[in-house]
């Protein structure tokens, strides 16, 4: 028999959550609309957020939910029950916060309303919802309104993103780093202010503590941004962009040495190499195949053909039931973009760092970081929505930017290459 109260807690956590997300996203667009008010994304955030609601009600009622969404949920709700159980500030609550910290949000919702699991959803699509703002307005301040507003109907309609943005997963929480880290990087290359390092740097930590390697390479994403951004023509001789170069060489300098251990054979062996190694083992229909990354030479030379496993896998015969075939649309859009995204870049290659610098570097980025890591061509469907989110807001740039510099008197006439 169904608890009447029990129905009543999960609607007042299910309402008073749906409140404080709706509340937190047109808080967000408010906030970034106050300096930009031609910037126009509630329509396309509205139909984002349903989509998302909805797809996530629709799976949960099918029979297939469990292999769509995979095991780790179960693993990750299991280890946040555990968090939300012992006392609040103790050692599994700090753990999760700095290593986990797709856990200790499951962990703060289930111990302040016990909620459900289509709640905990709920907080997901915001999250999510919330980088692809972020993302979109970081085109906006690259190539302008239209291109923001194409690239967001692309990011809140795109398959795997309307499905990941829901997985009780590190999905969300990545799209947020990775939208944090695009905006502030293109305020720091629209303007070389320092203070945006503060942005990157909250993307970064968002990043290193839900999943370390692919926050590491942000943050190299990072520090080319700002060196670049420095170096750039507009910004040559300012103490702003003094301050942005001296930073990033500090920083070299401090990390050069734990970069240096962490690329040496033995550590590489130890660490990367074993990861293949055990994905090798992996006789499903999804398995890739063994990659020597031992030496940093062998990482150069091998790197390319696992890249294109990440973009292109799993290939269309290797689909082994429903669930495979109905990622495979995903990955079916995600290709046709890839194609867009090559022809935007053949036809401005003299100048797309210029229309689209800050984004290439992040996508770059998070190529190289997922192509290392990459387990199976079934992970990869994850992977695949940052890079596609990341793909998407280049194409935008590239494609509009010419819009914006008609239309922006202040803006300098277009740059020879060699000045960038």
């Amino acid at each position: 028999m169904i608890d009447v109260d029990d129905i009543f807690g999960v609607g007042f956590a299910a309402l008073i959550t749906l409140f404080v997300c709706v509340y937190a996203l047109i808080g967000l667009i408010r906030l970034l609309q106050r300096s930009r008010p031609d910037l126009a994304l509630g329509r396309q955030v509205a139909v984002g957020f349903a989509v998302r609601f909805m797809a996530a009600v629709a799976v949960s009622l099918t029979s297939l939910e469990g292999a769509l969404r995979g095991g780790d949920e179960g693993a990750f709700l299991s280890s946040a029950n555990r968090i939300a159980d012992s006392a609040f500030a103790s050692a599994p609550w700090t753990d999760a916060l700095t290593l986990d910290l797709h856990e200790f949000v499951f962990a703060t919702q289930l111990a302040l309303f016990d909620s459900p699991d289509l709640v905990l959803r709920i907080t997901q699509v915001t999250i999510a919802m919330a980088g692809l703002i972020l993302l979109a307005t970081a085109v906006y301040e690259l190539a302008g309104a239209r291109a923001a507003k194409i690239a967001m109907w692309i990011l809140v309609l795109e398959p795997s993103g309307v499905f990941f943005s829901s997985i009780l997963h590190k999905e969300p929480l990545m799209l947020l780093a990775g939208g944090l880290v695009a905006f502030g990087a293109a305020m720091l290359w629209k303007r070389a202010e320092p203070r945006w390092f503060m942005v990157l740097a909250g993307g970064c930590v968002i990043a290193v503590t839900t999943r370390p390697y692919a926050g590491w390479f942000l943050i190299a994403a990072s520090a080319a941004v700002a060196l670049h951004s420095g170096l750039r023509r507009p910004h040559r001789g300012s103490s702003s962009a003094a301050i942005l170069i001296g930073t990033v060489v500090l920083l070299g300098a401090v990390t050069a040495p734990t970069i240096l251990e962490a690329s040496t054979g033995a550590s590489l062996e130890e660490n990367l190499q074993r990861s293949q190694e055990a994905n090798a083992s992996d006789d499903s229909n999804l398995g890739l195949e063994r990659v020597d990354f031992s030496t940093r030479e062998a990482i150069v030379l091998n790197l390319p053909g696992r890249v294109v496993d990440l973009l292109t896998r799993p290939y269309a015969w290797q689909l082994g039931n429903f669930s495979q075939q109905l990622g495979a649309i995903g990955a079916l859009v995600a290709l046709a973009i890839l194609v867009l995204l090559i022809v935007q870049i053949t036809r401005y290659r003299g100048s797309i760092m210029r229309r689209a610098g800050p984004l290439i570097y992040i996508g770059a980025a998070l190529v190289i970081a997922y192509s290392l890591s990459v387990g199976n061509a079934g992970t990869a469907f994850r992977y695949r929505t940052h890079i596609l989110a990341a793909g998407i807001a280049v194409f935008a740039a590239l494609a509009y930017w010419r819009l914006r510099e008609k239309k922006s008197a202040d803006e300098p006439p277009a740059l020879d290459a060699r000045d960038e």
